[in-house]
């Protein structure tokens, strides 16, 4: 049977990953292909009943605790399969973010710090012991909840800021690219440092939000006088609207969710740690907010890098997609297992994690080669978009049309297993690390 250009892009990408994996190569194919095709992940072994793994049990836990993957490989294949076509409103919109592994009960197990998850009731934040991974992903469709993984990272306790790691991946992954791939526009949360990003040269375009306090400054007036010149002008408050003084541009447009929408610009503001890095701070006022009746909040966002757009609504646009991540999330933990399985090494969970990583990204190639399936009571999309869901529950039938490149098992016999009156030493038990607090925008 003629294979289809889809099926052979996705072959071929099946075979690089395949290629980037180490030690445990086909037992780690096997274990990715387990996760895309089945919906019983429970636990680590239960991967090995599905029919794509051919192994024993006991390969489940041995790929992830022996083997090796090539991160670098796995990440110039992501960059290289990034398509051009992969914009929104003209421009590759990046999205970082981070998620945690919650671990509480795994007291064997090294690198976990304390991290905030939402919990429900109110009030909604607690801790838990935790690996944090931060990822970076790009949002290739203007709509829908689809993302690619390009760069992801585990944050133990000595690592650097969440801002730092952040700044590495993009440098990294802009590395991986090929020459004359389009210049990104990053999102970030007002989790991350304003002033580390604002300093940085960055080889990308920063859209971050800033909180609802923030303090930002004007550029002062020309030094005439005796003395040392001021650093900063007059401060611009976000909380306060009579330091907003008049924008510098200004749009409207109607939007059919959220009604009239009012975006202001003021630029050449700086922070009071680098007055010499001026950036420009975006107001976005919604008349309306989808599904809720509360009165919309003016959401706020600073754009540090090159020149704005002419069209302000296109800035409002990019950081609408930076939500899709956590569609992601949800995806990557409750459809593909990502933090269902319990390894007790974070090793072990790094590799897991890029696992998934390349199975989100087979999942996109593959979507190409079906139709839309709905379950009985799914309604219709009105766009028509397959969801990365409904690829995943029909990936079975994929597969078996571009086969596997993992080598067929050869039986080695039964082990002798462990010397009777063996006893096993007690694992060490680790202190959950506490971070500082974190510089927010």
């Amino acid at each position: 049977m003629l294979k289809t250009e889809e099926q052979e892009t996705l072959i071929r990408f099946r075979r690089d990953v395949y290629d980037g994996l180490g030690l445990r190569q086909d037992s780690l194919f096997e274990l990715m292909d387990a996760a895309l095709t089945t919906t019983q992940r429970s636990t680590l072994v239960r991967l090995s009943l599905t029919a794509g793994f051919r192994r024993l049990w006991s390969s489940t836990c041995d790929a992830l605790s022996d083997g090796s993957i090539d991160v670098t490989a796995l990440r110039e294949l992501f960059a290289r399969t990034l398509a051009d076509s992969a914009v929104v409103d003209g421009r590759p919109v990046w999205v970082i973010d981070g998620t945690n592994w919650p671990r509480p009960a795994a007291r064997a197990s090294a690198d976990r710090t304390w991290e905030y998850r939402p919990l429900p009731g109110w009030p909604q934040n607690g801790v838990v012991p935790a690996w944090a991974y931060q990822w970076l992903v790009t949002a290739p469709d203007v709509a829908g909840s689809w993302v690619l993984p390009l760069d992801v990272q585990r944050r133990g306790p000595t690592a650097k800021s969440a801002t730092e790691v952040a700044l590495e991946q993009i440098a990294t992954v802009r590395k991986a690219q090929p020459a004359g791939a389009p210049r990104p526009v990053v999102t970030l949360d007002s989790g991350y440092d304003l002033e580390t990003l604002a300093v940085a040269d960055a080889d990308a375009d920063l859209l971050v939000r800033l909180a609802q306090k923030r303090v930002v400054y004007r550029t002062p007036e020309q030094h005439l006088g005796r003395g040392r010149p001021r650093l900063h002008g007059e401060p611009f408050r976000l909380a306060d609207e009579a330091t907003y003084g008049q924008p510098q541009h200004s749009s409207q447009l109607d939007h059919p969710a959220y009604g009239v929408v009012t975006i202001d610009v003021w630029t050449e503001l700086h922070v009071s740690g680098a007055p010499d890095a001026p950036f420009s701070v975006i107001r976005v006022q919604v008349e309306r907010l989808p599904n809720k009746k509360l009165p919309p909040r003016p959401l706020w966002l600073a754009w540090i890098g090159g020149p704005l757009p002419a069209d302000l609504s296109i800035v409002w646009r990019w950081y609408l997609r930076r939500f899709t991540v956590e569609h992601a999330f949800r995806f990557f933990k409750q459809t593909l297992g990502w933090t269902t399985v319990r390894p007790r090494h974070p090793e072990a969970a790094d590799r897991w994690t890029w696992l998934i990583a390349a199975a989100c990204w087979q999942l996109w190639l593959a979507r190409p080669l079906m139709s839309e399936v709905r379950l009985p009571w799914e309604h219709p999309r009105p766009d028509g978009l397959i969801t990365p869901g409904q690829v995943h529950r029909n990936f079975t039938g994929i597969l078996v049309r571009v086969s596997t490149p993992a080598r067929a098992p050869r039986r080695r016999g039964k082990s002798p297993g462990r010397q009777k009156g063996a006893r096993l030493t007690p694992p060490f038990h680790y202190q959950v690390a506490r971070r500082g607090p974190p510089r927010a925008a």
